[in-house]
C-alpha cells in the first residue's frame, strides 16, 4: 500500500557493475564492462591512454556492488572517473563494495587517478584496492574523501567507510594500510591525529624507479599549497597525506602535485 509505511521485510534493487581494461604494447587488448559500469577510451593525441569510469547508476549505495580492473604492459595507462564518486545514505544495514585491481609490468605506468569520493551521511561501503608490479614499471595510487556535502550543509555523523590497500612489486608486499571511519565519526574527523576538522583529505601513494625525483618534485611544491600536506618515502615507495579545508583547494592542490611530477598528465577529464 502507498500508505507512506515502510515493509521492513521489502528487497530493494541493487546495483552491480565490472569493467576491465588491458593494454600491451601500446594498444588496446581486452575491453570488458557489465551493469552499471562503464569503461570509456577518449581519443589521445600523444601521451598516457586514458580510461574513463562511468558509474551509470549515478552512485553507491548499500549492497551495491562494482569491480574494476586495469592491466598496462610495456605502455602507460591512467584510469580515472568521469565525475566524483557519491556514497549515498544507505537505506538498510547492507554495505557496498567496491574493489580495485591494477597491474603494470614491462616498463609500464598506470596510474590510479579518480576523481573524490563523497561519503554521505548514512553511507555503508567498503573499498578494496590491489597492485601488482615488476621492478621495471610504476603506479600512482591516489583516492580522496569529502566528508559530507558540505555546499548542502550536511555534517557527517553516522557512516561506515572501511579502506584497504595491498601494493606489491614483483610478488613482494611494499605497502599496506587500511582506514576505517565508523561509529563516533564526528570526533575521529575533529581529533588532531584524524581530519582535524578538514573538508576533505588525501592520500598519493607512489612505487617505482623514480622514487627519489619523484620525492624531490613534489617536496618542491608543498610549501605552496593552501593545504596541509606531507611527503614520505621509505623502502621503495612515497607517500602523500593531504587535508584541506575547503573541498576545491584540495582537489587544486592534488592537480598542482601531480603536474609538478615531470612528465606527469593529469587526466583531462578533471578539467571539464
Amino acid at each position: 500500500m502507498m500508505d507512506g509505511t515502510i515493509n521492513p521485510g521489502r528487497t530493494y534493487q541493487r546495483s552491480r557493475g565490472m569493467a576491465d581494461v588491458a593494454f600491451r604494447a601500446d594498444e588496446l587488448e581486452r575491453l570488458y564492462q557489465s551493469g552499471a559500469a562503464k569503461a570509456l577510451l577518449p581519443r589521445r593525441h600523444g601521451g598516457a591512454h586514458e580510461v574513463v569510469l562511468v558509474n551509470t547508476a549515478g552512485g553507491i549505495t548499500g549492497g551495491d556492488a562494482y569491480s574494476y580492473g586495469c592491466t598496462a604492459s610495456a605502455t602507460d595507462v591512467i584510469v580515472t572517473t568521469q565525475a566524483a564518486e557519491r556514497a549515498y545514505r544507505s537505506s538498510t544495514a547492507d554495505i557496498a563494495s567496491m574493489d580495485v585491481k591494477l597491474g603494470a609490468s614491462d616498463g609500464a605506468s598506470l596510474h590510479w587517478l579518480p576523481q573524490e569520493t563523497i561519503l554521505f551521511d548514512g553511507s555503508r561501503i567498503n573499498r578494496r584496492i590491489e597492485v601488482e608490479l615488476d621492478a621495471h614499471s610504476e603506479c600512482i595510487v591516489l583516492e580522496s574523501l569529502v566528508f559530507g556535502r558540505h555546499a548542502m550543509g550536511e555534517t557527517l555523523r553516522n557512516c561506515h567507510f572501511t579502506d584497504r590497500w595491498r601494493i606489491r612489486r614483483d610478488g613482494r608486499l611494499v605497502h599496506a594500510e587500511a582506514l576505517t571511519l565508523a561509529h563516533d565519526v564526528p570526533a575521529l574527523l575533529s581529533a588532531a591525529s584524524g581530519a582535524d576538522g578538514a573538508q576533505m583529505a588525501a592520500t598519493l601513494l607512489y612505487v617505482g624507479p623514480r622514487l627519489e625525483q619523484v620525492r624531490d618534485e613534489i617536496a618542491a611544491t608543498l610549501p605552496t599549497l593552501r593545504s596541509r600536506a606531507a611527503v614520505s618515502s621509505w623502502q621503495g615507495r612515497l607517500v602523500v597525506r593531504l587535508i584541506a579545508a575547503e573541498t576545491m583547494w584540495g582537489k587544486a592542490d592534488i592537480a598542482q602535485i601531480l603536474n609538478s611530477m615531470h612528465g606527469q598528465q593529469v587526466p583531462r577529464v578533471w578539467q571539464s
